[in-house]
């Protein structure tokens, strides 16, 4: 038991003197000992003086020992890593050598290649013209004679624009009308409808206001079918009515059927006739016949409607289809009646819707956006008070044209 606690105790001294195991072992080693057990007895009757005397020595000893062998191991690694820089310097030299050799060796490639570039070119004698100067000079032919084709085909296209000129010639109204009523489309579907009215429709129309005559019936049937029938450019007719509403708004004796221009009398884009919507190409003859009736007011309405940015002819024909469902709602069946024509009640009620909304756009700031809201108006007073309409329109356009003196 005495003996066990002495061992604990001299393995206490020396741990309180070396503070890692590696020094411990050394010690251990160098003194001959085992750090994990005691030897005889004896080796624990020395005192505390000469244990921590020893302990001092053999620690000193190791300490020296552990040092050498730590300076060996730092000396190692160090010769190590220093071949291995030495090593890494040595290939960084030989990589830019070896780069700098590439370098020469391709400009003195490109060298060779200018070189020989200049020794293939053919040689020029005195006074002999060189090969990019004739390049030059036949280019400026090439362009020289495309210039004078590009003239004659102007020219020829001049000369064909005034023949057609004078192949298309403008309509009125009245003709346009006529030739319209006249079409065996228009024919073939008054016979349809003649076919088709019953007793009954016959009937019930005795309870409202009938138009007084079959005339007037044919011709209401007439507009009606107009308003349905789609533009055909096929139908000389179609496209002199087209032709001659751009010319009269614009003042020129000539336009294209296709082009940005249309948009210039307030079509949507470069083919006014997918812009007729449900007015047909009855949308059309009211325009001209607008045109025709009142020239210098249209013209002057026109630039008011360009000046805020609102689609001119398509307003137009927005007024037309509002024109076209009293027609066929029999709310004009009385003016007819009086004045004894379909044609001239519905044109004079398309004047006066039209001429009732630039009156607002005079007094009112109308834009895009808002004119709907004044559409919707306009509708409803041709459908309520189309006699009214029609009455201060015709006062207004006197005092129009007597104002400038016309």
């Amino acid at each position: 038991m005495i003996a066990n606690q002495r061992a604990i105790q001299k393995k206490r001294n020396i741990h309180n003197i070396i503070d890692n195991d590696d020094e411990m072992g050394e010690v251990a080693e160098w003194a001959g000992i085992s750090a994990a057990q005691a030897k005889d007895d004896d080796d624990f009757d020395i005192d505390n003086k000469q244990v921590f005397q020893q302990s001092n020595d053999h620690v000193e000893q190791a300490r020296q020992k552990i040092n050498q062998k730590l300076n060996k191991k730092g000396t190692n690694i160090n010769q190590r890593n220093g071949h291995l820089l030495n090593n890494l310097k040595d290939k960084a030299k030989t990589i830019a050598l070896q780069n700098n050799q590439k370098n020469n060796e391709t400009s003195i490639k490109q060298q060779c290649q200018f070189s020989d570039d200049e020794n293939e070119k053919p040689h020029i004698d005195k006074g002999e013209e060189s090969p990019d100067k004739k390049v030059f000079r036949l280019s400026e032919r090439s362009i020289g004679k495309i210039e004078e084709e590009f003239e004659q085909a102007n020219k020829e296209r001049i000369i064909d624009l005034e023949k057609k000129k004078n192949e298309i010639k403008q309509i009125n109204f009245i003709e346009a009308y006529d030739e319209l009523k006249g079409s065996q489309d228009i024919k073939d579907q008054i016979q349809f409808i003649q076919k088709k009215t019953s007793f009954l429709d016959k009937l019930f129309g005795c309870f409202s206001i009938n138009l007084k005559s079959n005339r007037l019936i044919q011709e209401k049937n007439q507009v009606c079918l107009m308003s349905q029938l789609s533009f055909d450019d096929n139908n000389e007719s179609h496209f002199r009515i087209l032709y001659t509403i751009y010319c009269q708004f614009m003042s020129t004796d000539y336009c294209l059927r296709y082009g940005s221009h249309w948009e210039m009398i307030g079509f949507q884009g470069a083919d006014p006739t997918t812009d007729l919507r449900g007015a047909g190409i009855f949308g059309l003859l009211q325009m001209l016949a607008f045109i025709s009736e009142y020239k210098i007011y249209i013209k002057q309405a026109l630039k008011i409607f360009q000046d805020i940015k609102i689609p001119f002819s398509i307003t137009l024909i927005n007024i037309t289809t509002f024109v076209l469902v009293s027609l066929k709602d029999n709310k004009l069946n009385q003016l007819i009646n009086q004045e004894d024509s379909v044609i001239s009640i519905v044109n004079k009620l398309y004047f006066a819707g039209f001429h009732l909304l630039t009156k607002i756009l005079k007094k009112e700031e109308i834009t895009f956006h808002t004119i709907g809201i004044h559409l919707t108006y306009i509708r409803k007073q041709i459908h309520e008070q189309p006699q009214q309409l029609i009455r201060e329109f015709q006062l207004d356009i006197q005092r129009f044209y007597k104002i400038n003196n016309i």
